[in-house]
């Protein structure tokens, strides 16, 4: 998949903006806080509709403004040349239109079609930092990879939502009570099996990368560590009914699919704990790398890839890894306050103020 061009307006910083893109090699160059990130965050929408910065879409709409729009013209394996627009309200109200103006009716059919993949600063915190931060990211590797994985997750999400309502009410509702559990265990096996498939499929493909890119004979491994295992949706609905009591106390669901993680380990030791910055930055890095495989395998579509200043932190050892990994034939998009070394080989952008001019 080739990004041709991408028109942006009311985004964050950026009031409108207007790129054509030629090559597989885009360079967004400026210094801190101009809005190359932007752009990209803009970019990186086309996956799922859903930020790799915030989870709070209304403060992507600049201040101010009611809406914000990013449109897309692509050239894609399976679909030709398309054209995308996204519109997002300042309440956090969206919309994706196909072609002519077409609405998508289901998120499902959307998701996952246009796959973008980030790297960024930030994804060593998928390591390192708190179990929401690593579910967000893999269950948004699902969903790209599944749309009926997005659906399922939304069906839980709602269910679970209106039983710690009743929680909190400290609500005597056995029958609602029963009725939004069954929604929470129906859902909830599934969205388990799915994550203990696409876990294991990563895993195998993350040992083997973060050995290439750490350059050296290390074993790497990805583990999914559900908070609780129950054999089938029968087993959760069971556990959901014995837990009302313990819930009540806590006015919330204790255990469950939203409460699961995701585990590193870096030769035998938790790589969040063990695992050296460069390590550490290294399994992020490949990590990001087999969701890339991943998505290019479920999908039949080549992600474009979005590469947020990542590389500058990496030692040339590693940087020359990474870019070996990745290969030919991707697209990247770029950014950085330093111009790479084979500068003539990309179509560089000049970025101030949240304008974009092209050398």
């Amino acid at each position: 998949m080739r990004l041709n061009r991408l028109r942006v307006s009311n985004f964050r910083n950026i009031g409108f903006a207007d790129l054509e893109f030629s090559g597989t090699r885009v360079f967004l160059f400026g210094e801190n806080a101009q809005g190359k990130t932007n752009l990209l965050e803009a970019a990186s929408l086309l996956t799922a509709f859903r930020s790799f910065r915030t989870r709070e879409l209304g403060r992507l709409v600049r201040h101010g403004e009611k809406l914000a729009q990013a449109a897309f013209e692509l050239a894609h394996e399976r679909e030709g040349d398309t054209r995308i627009l996204l519109s997002l309200g300042s309440a956090g109200r969206k919309r994706v239109e196909l072609g002519a103006g077409t609405p998508v009716a289901r998120m499902r059919d959307f998701v996952g079609r246009f796959p973008a993949v980030v790297f960024a600063a930030e994804d060593v915190a998928v390591l390192r930092g708190a179990p929401a931060l690593r579910r967000r990211w893999f269950d948004l590797t699902f969903s790209a990879a599944d749309g009926a994985y997005l659906e399922r997750l939304q069906r839980y999400c709602r269910a679970l939502e209106a039983r710690n309502r009743l929680l909190k009410a400290e609500a005597d509702a056995p029958a609602q009570f029963a009725a939004f559990e069954k929604v929470l265990a129906e859902n909830g096996a599934e969205i388990v099996a799915a994550r203990e498939r696409g876990v294991a499929e990563l895993a195998a493909r993350f040992a083997e990368i973060a050995a290439r890119i750490l350059n050296r004979a290390v074993a790497a491994e990805l583990l999914y560590a559900p908070s609780r295992r129950e054999a089938d949706a029968a087993g959760w609905e069971a556990f959901f009914e014995r837990s009302r009591r313990t819930d009540r106390l806590f006015h919330a669901t204790q255990k469950g699919p939203h409460r699961d993680d995701f585990r590193f380990r870096l030769d035998g030791r938790d790589a969040a704990e063990f695992a050296s910055e460069g390590q550490q930055r290294g399994l992020s890095l490949a990590l990001g790398l087999a969701q890339l495989s991943l998505l290019r395998e479920r999908t039949g579509v080549a992600p474009i890839v979005l590469a947020d200043d990542v590389l500058s932190e990496l030692d040339p050892a590693r940087k020359e890894n990474f870019w070996r990994e990745l290969g030919d034939g991707l697209q990247v998009v770029a950014t950085g306050t330093v111009l790479p070394a084979d500068a003539a080989s990309w179509r560089i952008f000049d970025v101030r103020e949240g304008k974009y001019f092209p050398r």
